[in-house]
């Protein structure tokens, strides 16, 4: 059985855009390929253009065919009413312990789609080892989780005052 992939309704909803914006793109290749590439052999020789197309046609047909089976197991979530645990959008500090002598604190936001890297506060995606690990824990709480074959334990610290929407707002003014 396939693990749900788990995101709230604003993550769903970027994750359909993905795939119509897959979608057209593959249709503008399709209309470049029937229209444009076809011509750029000589009928004589081999025609490289068509090739790189046929071959990006098919790529985009395979993520848009993976992306639509992945929409079939999305578990949309929402947010709790407890203010005590983990949740979507929210920002935590944290201790990363790699080994007693060797801890790092971070600071993210836990969300429910895919993480904007371009942000002050880095976001983690509620699916990552990372954010399941920590989801719907509470503050003061213990845990880890296994990157290929290392277990890196965590301690919860604390949620930050800031909010996503404080953080997307810095952005936008940098």
């Amino acid at each position: 059985m396939k693990e749900k992939l788990r995101m709230d309704l604003k993550g769903y909803q970027e994750y359909l855009a993905e795939i119509i914006k897959l979608e057209k793109q593959l249709n503008d290749l399709r209309k470049y390929k029937g229209t444009d590439a076809i011509y750029q052999g000589d009928n004589w020789h081999d025609n490289p253009t068509l090739y790189q197309v046929e071959s990006q046609e098919r790529s985009l047909m395979f993520r848009i065919k993976e992306m639509k089976e992945k929409a079939l197991e999305i578990e949309i979530i929402e947010k709790t009413a407890n203010d005590e645990l983990i949740d979507v959008g929210d920002t935590v500090v944290i201790d990363m312990i790699f080994a007693p002598d060797d801890q790092e604190e971070q600071t993210f936001t836990l969300i429910g789609g895919n993480p904007d890297f371009e942000l002050d506060i880095p976001q983690i995606s509620i699916n990552s080892p990372l954010g399941a690990s920590i989801y719907h824990k509470k503050i003061g709480d213990q845990t880890s989780y296994t990157v290929e074959q290392r277990i890196i334990n965590i301690f919860i610290k604390q949620k930050s005052n800031l909010k996503m929407e404080e953080n997307n707002k810095y952005k936008k003014m940098k």
